[in-house]
This record gives C-alpha cells, sequence and structure tokens, in this order.
C-alpha cells in the first residue's frame, strides 16, 4: 500500500481538549455556566477594566466570537456591559454577584483538573511541554495569514 497514515498533531489536542471540557462542565454545573469558563474568570481578574475588544485581543478571538461570548454569559446572569466614559464606542465589561460567587469555584474546578492531568509529570517536562505549545502557537500564526491572504484572493 503506498498511502502514508499521518495523525495530526491536532487530534490529542482535541481530544484532550474535549475531555478536560467534559470534566470541567460537570464539576461547575451546579453553578449554571455552560461554557466560556476562562472568558469569565479573565473578565472577573479584570472587572470593569477590559474592554470587549481587549477581550478579542488576549484570547485570541475575533471580535465576532467576543460578542457571542459577551451575550452569553450574559443572558446567563453573569456579565454585563456598560459604555466606557472616557471613550463612548468601547463596552466595558463588569461581572455580576452570580459571577463573583461563582468564579473562585470555577478557577478552583481548573486548578483541581489541571493538578490531576498532570500528576506523575515532572516540572521539567511541562515546562517544556507549554514551551513547544506556545511555539506552534507562534509557528501557525503566518501560515494562517498565508491560507487567509490565498483564500481572498481566490
Amino acid at each position: 500500500m503506498d498511502v502514508k497514515l499521518v495523525e495530526p498533531i491536532s487530534r490529542k489536542l482535541n481530544n484532550l481538549g474535549r475531555a478536560y471540557l467534559g470534566m470541567l462542565a460537570k464539576r461547575v454545573e451546579p453553578l449554571g455556566i455552560s461554557r466560556y469558563y476562562y472568558a469569565l474568570a479573565y473578565i472577573r481578574y479584570y472587572d470593569g477594566q477590559l474592554t470587549q475588544k481587549a477581550l478579542a485581543k488576549e484570547l485570541g478571538k475575533d471580535k465576532s466570537l467576543i460578542v457571542n461570548i459577551i451575550d452569553t454569559l450574559s443572558e446567563q446572569g453573569f456579565v454585563y456591559r456598560e459604555i466606557n466614559p472616557v471613550d463612548r464606542r468601547e463596552h466595558l465589561l463588569w461581572v455580576t454577584e452570580k459571577a463573583k460567587k461563582a468564579v473562585p469555584e470555577i478557577v478552583e474546578a481548573f486548578e483541581i483538573l489541571n493538578k490531576n492531568i498532570t500528576a506523575d509529570i515532572p516540572e521539567e517536562d511541562m515546562k517544556i511541554f507549554y514551551s513547544v505549545l506556545t511555539k506552534m502557537t507562534e509557528n501557525i500564526k503566518p501560515i494562517i495569514t498565508i491560507e487567509i491572504n490565498d483564500e481572498t484572493k481566490s
């Protein structure tokens, strides 16, 4: 047979990500949040000092996806927007009392899951793992840009 089978790197990352998020969802289900756990924790950390645009940049998401994330978290009663009094074109993100109570539990769930899935992995290996992930992320950015440019030319 002349076909070579190559496993995409993304396969293992996707499988791990799905398993992690599934476990996380079960842990935080009583809080009434269905997704966007890290975004909510991030907004809580910068409560009232973060714009939608800044959140998009920090999370590496496009602005339209951020609007959907904020809309979902708002509908679930965790965040709200206020017009920035300094620049009326911007919206500052604030968390509700519900979020202030939920985020510590979400962060604790992150800590527990991170500890459990990295058990028996030496700290030095984890540093290498994060370093490799960071480098892969840097490597893919110009490829994505090239792909997008090629698609728009077609």
